[in-house]
């Protein structure tokens, strides 16, 4: 079997992996802040219907999900309904693009990374550790964007903003 062949069915079966077990702990009502009931009847960014990780636009499943289309596109499409949902003020506007910045940010890196790991060369054991840990910082600008978001927004914003993100 060929190098390729085997890469192919080493991410293919990896992808299975981790897609069942996403399935099973979101059929199990998931954990953590960002899982479970959400604002609205909603699951919140994670998971369940209208959330971050499934349906149409989300993560892993449906058109336009980040796994099969564009993630920056759908986290634009998501930030522009969360923006609606809390109503963001002109005083808080430059939280609200910083937080939306960082966001987008993410997706964006995530698709660079998804398009150098899916390259024919592969990707050797140092690079996956450097976009792990480019990842990180992305992540902990959206904490500290996020952070600084939710400390200008009234009480009613910041129950959905919390519930709606898992802050």
């Amino acid at each position: 079997m060929k190098q390729t062949t085997k890469r192919y069915l080493g991410i293919a079966a990896a992808s299975a992996l981790t897609i069942g077990v996403a399935t099973a702990v979101f059929a199990h009502g998931g954990f953590g802040p960002g899982f479970g009931q959400g604002w609205g009847g909603h699951h919140g960014m994670m998971g369940g219907p209208g959330g971050m990780m499934s349906g149409p636009g989300g993560m892993m499943g449906g058109p336009g999900s980040m796994m099969s289309g564009d993630p920056v596109a759908s986290a634009d499409q998501r930030l522009s309904g969360l923006r609606t949902t809390l109503e963001i003020t002109a005083d808080q506007e430059t939280a609200w693009n910083a937080y939306a910045e960082a966001v987008k940010g993410k997706a964006g890196l995530m698709l660079a990374h998804r398009q150098s790991m899916m390259g024919s060369a592969g990707v050797a054991p140092e690079q996956r550790f450097a976009f792990h840990q480019q990842g990180l910082e992305q992540m902990q600008r959206i904490t500290t964007t996020g952070r600084d978001l939710y400390n200008l927004l009234t009480p009613e914003q910041q129950t959905r903003f919390a519930n709606l993100t898992g802050f």
